[in-house]
């Protein structure tokens, strides 16, 4: 199988342990309602599984519409987080330790959510894994957020990006296409949900040090990044008083995780 790309790999995903990482993961955009509602419906009341949890932003706001939700993450500073937020301490809301691929799991699932994580994922050993764990009429579903949408601000801070990031091997791939090439994922469905986020500049600026590339602690020089985020902001966006007004979209594909080794066969003999 073709691997996964390289910005994807475990060094990059090790910053999500770091304590100024899960410091700063809860100024993230929140996900719109409407995205909550549609996984809610997916999941039809059924057992939720949230893989790469993080502080659990879904699992916390899908437990009081489902039977239960599991929320798994590798990182346990993540999960220590996750219990102290709002709704981290529901009665059907388990937190468990552990790699995805390898966590004590308790299926069947009627849905399993990944939000803003699947990139990180061994792919070959979890994408099968999330299948045998769902139920018959159970999809995974993975959530992306966009945000400072702005054409102008996103022109200015790219070069900002490009010169701090400290992972050269990032590209701006979109994984459910990386993964459906693989034949580790069949899309059935995708759903667009807009909302909105009223930050402080200060919050949108450390908003990007709870992102694996920007991370405080592995950037050579994290307070002139700061400042040119800072700069590009305050040049581009106009605010509301002391916040500004941005638009966030989610967009959720849902499917079936696959064993990409039967296409791999397949290709092999034809």
């Amino acid at each position: 199988m073709e691997p996964k790309p390289a910005g994807w790999s475990a060094t990059y995903a090790a910053p999500f342990g770091d304590d100024d990482v899960v410091a700063v993961y809860h100024l993230r955009p929140p996900y719109p309602e409407e995205t909550i509602l549609r996984l809610a419906a997916l999941a039809h009341g059924r057992p939720v599984l949230d893989a790469g949890s993080g502080t659990g932003e879904l699992a916390r706001r899908l437990a009081p519409v489902v039977d239960r939700v599991d929320a798994v993450d590798v990182s346990a500073a993540m999960l220590r987080a996750g219990r102290a937020l709002p709704g981290g301490d529901a009665a059907n809301l388990r937190w468990l330790h552990g790699a995805i691929e390898e966590a004590e799991l308790a299926p069947p699932y009627g849905l399993v959510v990944a939000g803003d994580s699947v990139h990180w994922f061994d792919w070959p050993r979890a994408l099968p894994r999330l299948r045998r764990v769902l139920d018959e009429e159970g999809v995974l579903s993975i959530v992306r957020r966009d945000w400072l949408r702005d054409e102008a601000v996103r022109e200015r801070l790219r070069s900002v990006y490009v010169r701090h990031s400290w992972n050269p091997d990032f590209a701006p791939l979109d994984p459910v296409d990386e993964l459906g090439r693989r034949g580790l994922f069949v899309k059935l469905g995708e759903h667009v949900a807009a909302g909105s986020w009223r930050p402080t500049l200060d919050e949108i600026v450390d908003c990007h040090f709870s992102m694996s590339g920007f991370a405080r602690s592995r950037l050579a020089d994290p307070a002139a990044f700061a400042s040119e985020v800072r700069e590009a902001l305050t040049a581009t966006l106009p605010t509301a008083g002391d916040r500004y007004e941005l638009d966030v979209s989610a967009t959720i594909v849902w499917g079936l995780p696959r064993d990409g080794r039967a296409r791999d066969e397949a290709n092999a003999t034809g």
